[in-house]
């Protein structure tokens, strides 16, 4: 009988695992989505993700690609050295962070969605988006 219940316990294991990953599969498609061919205009999808990484010209029309890269994400803590009096004459070195940078004081810095997974839209000469890759 204890064989049984491992198996069942196996079994439920598996499966939450499986439905794991098709929601996480799911949720990265998400990310194009709102893109509507023949409609969305290159404007729509820079004010979303911001500018593009690659940028490829053609006769009839732009590739652009998004990619999930670490220059995209905020950037880390700025901290500068301080010195200080300490005791009997001595001096204290410690770091101080600084509280804003140009990046969190600009806003448009902030607005835009952070991609996921790599994208590739390509536009027609007009800048509307033809094809959408993911």
């Amino acid at each position: 009988m204890a064989i049984s219940d491992r198996r069942l316990i196996r079994l439920l294991a598996s499966w939450t695992v499986i439905c794991g990953l098709i929601a996480a599969c799911a949720t990265l498609s998400d990310q194009t989505e709102w893109i509507q061919i023949g409609t969305t205009t290159e404007a729509d999808i820079v004010a979303r993700y911001g500018e593009p990484d690659l940028v490829q010209t053609f006769q009839d029309g732009t590739l652009v690609i998004y990619r999930p890269t670490a220059s995209k994400q905020p950037p880390p803590a700025v901290e500068i050295p301080t010195i200080q009096p300490g005791p009997f004459g001595t001096t204290v070195t410690t770091t101080k962070p600084v509280g804003q940078t140009a990046d969190t004081l600009d806003p448009a810095a902030r607005k835009h969605d952070w991609v996921k997974k790599e994208i590739r839209i390509r536009y027609d000469v007009q800048g509307i988006v033809r094809e959408v890759f993911e």
